[in-house]
């Protein structure tokens, strides 16, 4: 797999850039999964000023966290907050988290199913290397497009998350990464480790990172 990364002086900066790749791939409209997290929210506030042809566009988060329908802290909330939903009139689904990771899972298989093949995938990579809510601990192996995910590390240890299979239906798979603390990840990934990230394969990966981020030739 051939991995291309892009470098920026900022956080900002590359957080920019991804709002533009956004807005310049999805011009017409499509299927795209967003990830979750902090990190991205500038950039989908800068997205969600674009003009593109937002009743086209179908988008889902990464992966969701056990939390009740609503909660600030899940992807769906923040993600709809940072591009806005007063006037856009856009498509954002929903895994009904709340109901538990066994059951979310399931309810989503067929709803993921049909939104295959993405046209664009965005996500995230944590200090540990693990992106959306695939750490090695899960079954990354699994035929199922959606997973249940159990015993997180980070809170809330309850989860549920598209998996490698789903995730690699895509043309393109974008990564941003930023800040020092994600350096040993990013070069682990680079290494071509067997983390997570690696197991999601698509013809096109692009890396934006920040110069912290970013650990130099691997």
């Amino acid at each position: 797999m051939s991995i291309h990364v892009q470098t920026f002086p900022t956080p900002q900066a590359a957080s920019e850039a991804l709002a533009r790749l956004l807005a310049e791939r999805l011009s017409a409209g499509g299927r795209a999964v967003l990830g979750g997290g902090n990190t991205p929210l500038a950039a989908y506030r800068a997205f969600g000023q674009a003009d593109l042809l937002w009743n086209r566009l179908q988008l889902i988060a990464s992966d969701e966290r056990c939390l009740s329908e609503g909660h600030p802290e899940r992807n769906d909330v923040q993600i709809a907050k940072a591009i806005g939903t007063t006037v856009l009139p856009y498509t954002l689904h929903s895994f009904q988290a709340e109901l538990g990771p066994e059951r979310s899972a399931e309810l989503s298989e067929g709803l993921v199913e049909s939104l295959l093949p993405f046209d664009l995938v965005t996500l995230g990579l944590g200090e540990d290397a693990h992106t959306a809510s695939l750490w090695p601990h899960v079954d990354l192996g699994s035929e199922r497009l959606v997973l249940p995910v159990h015993g997180a590390p980070k809170p809330p240890p309850e989860r549920v998350s598209l998996s490698p299979k789903a995730l690699s239906q895509t043309q393109l798979v974008v990564y941003l990464v930023t800040g020092a603390s994600k350096r040993e990840a990013l070069a682990r990934f680079l290494r071509g480790e067997d983390v997570p990230p690696s197991r999601i394969r698509a013809p096109e990966v692009l890396v934006f990172a920040d110069e912290a981020a970013y650990p130099g030739e691997v």
